[in-house]
């Protein structure tokens, strides 16, 4: 079973790539542009993983977070940002349950292997 990652970021640019690099490491992706439309991704699909960009048009990250995370909590969540998130952020994101913080640009490589790493947390979370 492959699993399905959700994307949301308001750069389509940057969601476009991490879809295609997401594709080539065999896994299944949908994406938003903000939290409305990723609520409303969650709504359609299950997913096992999701990179959430912490500033959107509608909301914040963290705020999206908690709810992914009410509708799903064995969802992994990892927080993608372009500017150093406050200790309190980070704090307040691991405690609502993020798994990693990416920081833009970052690392392809990087970002695939924290994407395994959660699938395979959700796996084991699903293993029965």
């Amino acid at each position: 079973m492959r699993s399905k990652v959700l994307v949301v970021d308001p750069h389509a640019n940057i969601a476009e790539l991490l879809c295609r690099v997401l594709k080539l490491g065999d896994y299944e992706v949908e994406t938003a542009s903000g939290a409305a439309s990723a609520i409303a991704e969650m709504e359609r699909h299950a997913f096992s993983v999701a990179l959430v960009n912490l500033t959107l048009p509608d909301g914040d990250g963290l705020r999206l977070l908690r709810l992914l995370k009410s509708r799903d909590p064995s969802l992994e969540v990892i927080l993608m940002t372009g500017s150093s998130p406050s200790k309190s952020t980070v704090m307040e994101a691991t405690e609502q349950g993020a798994l990693h913080f990416l920081f833009k640009p970052f690392d392809l490589d990087e970002m695939l292997a924290v994407v395994a790493n959660a699938e395979f947390r959700w796996k084991l979370a699903h293993f029965e």
